[in-house]
């Protein structure tokens, strides 16, 4: 049997190492938070050779006390908690006191600070976390850390980096989303010699996206304020017509800490079901306050994953933060004439010390958020009743926001102008310009809001077979019937067991008497079948009202009278989501007067 023995201290120090430190973007990201922590408001970045050779981390922070600097490299060193009491209420970014101590022990590292409280700073050099040389120098208040040759003594670690465009990348990445936390806070990122990031620094959230990611994406924002119960909401989200096929652009941040938490991006989605493709996802900024006591942070070594304590409640304000903003705007797809104004490069816009986009008014200022109002955008199965109907907490602006959305007008048709692309699309204009419908994504939507109201109002309608249809089952099949057997019967669909693998059904709602039920049936069950097992009771029912309601509605290529035309307009534009089927597939393109007049040069 092999002795049981205490590990040294270098090799202790390098496992615990491996937990904090797993590339050169762990190094930035603990180095830039003690500077945001340390209440800097400009930091600089250098990297060369993707952080492999060299990372350097300077700020204006309030610096490190001379005679801690040593105690500052042990671990379990911290400034930020005092006792485990502490651990239930975190406020800072950094609080175990592994960082510096971790980064040490795998690296030559040297760091030069001065505190407010001293006269001069002074300088370290540091070897697996030993200390070889000091001495005091004259340097501003503030700290500055260099760290070389990361992972020279762990050359396993080293050997399984990647490119160094990847490496840079996962740091960019890192200081973007702390530069969104913490927009009043000047980030700049440099990489090999080259300037690659500089933020303005001025507090507001819209500039830091500017100079982040561009006017493209600035232009279709809207922005987010919204409070419920204790949680408030501020920030911006995407026009429902621009998204992304990945959720790498949904960034959140729980009291300025950027986090992964997938009740967000389940709360995220919720709000924009119905008005987005399938598998494309919202482009969102979103920052959440709420007390301490709520967060957990102390989930993962990074720190990178939280948990709450009040989940359901997190999404539900999420959803309802995000419908009540989308309802203020008209969401449905434009094709709007390519612009001829000129976009000022970031780095152009720095230099004369002014960005475009300077505050979040300027947005609407510019007319980038449409305040064309058609109907609020529910999750598929509208939503207004349920908001109407909840008390509201005190004098809460969000719900004067929502009745505000609410008391406006529909666009009122003017007239129908026919079919076009063989009985595939209508043409109606309106007050506020022309539409082209998609019939069949129409149709769908206006039955499958109907037939939801009917479903929960328990009025459901189905008619007998006058010959009932056998189905014969496989085990999987008969299964999946007899777990949602009671589920089917609410829908209208009544079936009883024929023995064995059989079934009969004996009555089909009403919306399906013009459509071959045994093949309707057996669709619906292979459709079931792929996706029950990913869905909860409360999606299958929507999974299968979608289902049905796309079977039943008219098809692309049918062509219909005048009057057809003008009542399956009309049900659209009093429907709670006109924009999407529920399938998520656009149902209008909208083209307003000034994009027609624009596209034509008047």
């Amino acid at each position: 049997m092999t002795n049981i023995i205490q590990l040294p201290p270098e090799v202790a120090n390098q496992i615990s190492a491996g937990e904090v430190v797993e590339r050169p973007a762990s190094v930035v990201k603990e180095l830039v938070e003690n500077s945001i922590d340390a209440g800097s408001s400009k930091i600089l970045i250098e990297v060369e050779n993707g952080g492999r050779d060299r990372i350097r981390v300077k700020d204006n922070g309030c610096g490190i006390i001379a005679e801690e600097m040593e105690l500052a490299f042990s671990r379990y060193a911290t400034s930020k908690i005092k006792n485990i009491n502490d651990l239930y209420s975190i406020k800072t970014l950094g609080f175990r006191g592994e960082a510096l101590a971790s980064i040490s022990s795998v690296s030559h590292l040297e760091i030069s600070s001065r505190s407010n409280q001293d006269l001069k700073g002074r300088y370290l050099k540091l070897t697996d976390n030993k200390v070889l040389n000091e001495k005091p120098i004259g340097i501003p208040v503030g700290t500055d850390i260099v760290v070389k040759d990361l992972f020279y003594n762990t050359p396993a670690r080293y050997k399984y980096l990647k490119t160094t465009n990847t490496e840079f990348g996962q740091i960019s990445s890192v200081v973007n989303k702390e530069a969104l936390a913490y927009p009043q806070i000047q980030f700049t990122l440099n990489h090999d010699g080259k300037q690659v990031l500089q933020t303005p620094g001025t507090g507001k959230l819209a500039d830091t996206i500017f100079a982040i990611y561009g006017q493209g994406l600035v232009e279709q924002l809207l922005s987010l304020e919204f409070e419920d119960r204790y949680i408030h909401l501020s920030g911006y989200i995407a026009r429902a017509d621009y998204y992304r096929s990945s959720r790498i652009y949904q960034l959140f941040f729980v009291n300025q800490r950027c986090v992964n938490n997938p009740v967000l991006n389940r709360g995220t989605e919720a709000g924009y079901r119905g008005l987005l493709p399938p598998g494309r996802f919202p482009v969102v900024f979103i920052n959440l306050k709420l007390n301490q006591i709520l967060v957990d942070v102390n989930v993962h070594p990074t720190k990178r994953e939280v948990k709450f304590s009040r989940d359901e409640i997190i999404k539900d304000v999420m959803t309802k933060g995000i419908r009540s903003t989308l309802s203020t705007t008209d969401n449905s797809p434009r094709l709007v004439p390519k612009s001829t104004t000129r976009t000022v490069p970031v780095k152009e816009n720095l230099q004369q010390g002014k960005l475009i986009f300077n505050q979040p008014e300027r947005i609407k200022e510019k007319g980038l958020a449409r305040e064309t109002y058609l109907s609020p955008p529910p999750e598929n199965i509208p939503a207004q009743e349920e908001i109407k109907n909840e008390k509201p907490v005190g004098e809460r602006n969000d719900y004067k926001k929502i009745e505000q959305a609410e008391a406006k007008t529909t666009p009122s048709v003017q007239k129908i102008l026919g079919q076009i692309m063989n009985n595939t699309y209508i043409i109606a204009e309106a007050t506020d310009g022309l539409y082209i419908i998609d019939q069949h994504n129409a149709h769908e939507q206006i039955l499958y809001e109907s037939y939801y109201h009917k479903y929960k109002n328990k009025r459901v309608i189905s008619q007998p077979l006058l010959i009932p249809i056998t189905i014969e089952l496989t085990l999987p099949e008969k299964e999946l019937i007899n777990k949602y057997q009671a589920e089917l019967n609410q829908l209208g669909i009544k079936l009883e067991n024929f023995g064995g693998s059989s079934i009969i059904i004996q009555e089909v709602p009403v919306i399906m008497k013009k459509r071959p039920s045994k093949q309707v049936i057996e669709e619906l069950l292979d459709n079931l079948l792929e996706q029950g097992k990913t869905l909860n009771q409360a999606e299958i029912i929507k999974e299968m009202i979608t289902f049905m309601s796309c079977r039943s509605a008219i098809k692309a290529g049918k062509e219909l009278e005048q009057q057809e035309i003008r009542k399956l307009v009309d049900d659209l534009f009093k429907s709670a989501n006109p924009f999407r089927c529920p399938h998520g597939r656009p149902i209008i393109v909208h083209l307003t007067g000034d994009d027609i007049n624009k596209g034509l040069g008047r």
